[in-house]
């Protein structure tokens, strides 16, 4: 089959962008999963020491989903480390979390946070903010 320029410029054919999501509960993955997976590619860890080996093996995402209270290592070190790496230091990072707003405020001003939703969040705006962040 013969391919025209058409073709590659259909959105179809492109590759999806891929999301890390780094939260100690099954349950909150699940959710995300479920919610952004028609769109996106997905990728799951369950805290920052788990997500750093996954990223440390290469696979870069174009946006990084993280809890930020989490056990052996939380998302405010996690953060850290992955904009102290230079190949990695402009992935977006949104938290999702249940902490109060001072904590979140100095995460933004340390860290370089991009967004963040506090938990219980709603699921419309979790696709609408990633799709603003992902999707020209």
């Amino acid at each position: 089959m013969e391919t025209t320029n058409k073709d590659m410029t259909d959105p179809r054919l492109k590759a999806k962008k891929k999301i890390l999501i780094v939260d100690d509960s099954e349950t909150i993955r699940s959710l995300i999963v479920s919610l952004l997976e028609n769109d996106y590619e997905v990728e799951t860890k369950n805290d920052g020491h788990e997500a750093l080996v996954y990223l440390s093996k290469g696979d870069n995402p174009d946006l990084i989903l993280t809890d930020m209270e989490m056990p052996i290592m939380d998302g405010r070190m996690f953060a850290r480390r992955v904009h102290a790496d230079p190949r990695r230091d402009k992935i977006p990072i949104i938290f999702i979390t249940s902490v109060n707003s001072a904590m979140l405020i100095n995460s933004f001003k340390a860290i370089g946070i991009i967004d963040f939703l506090i938990k219980p969040f709603n699921n419309d705006e979790l696709i609408a903010r990633v799709n603003k962040i992902l999707q020209p």
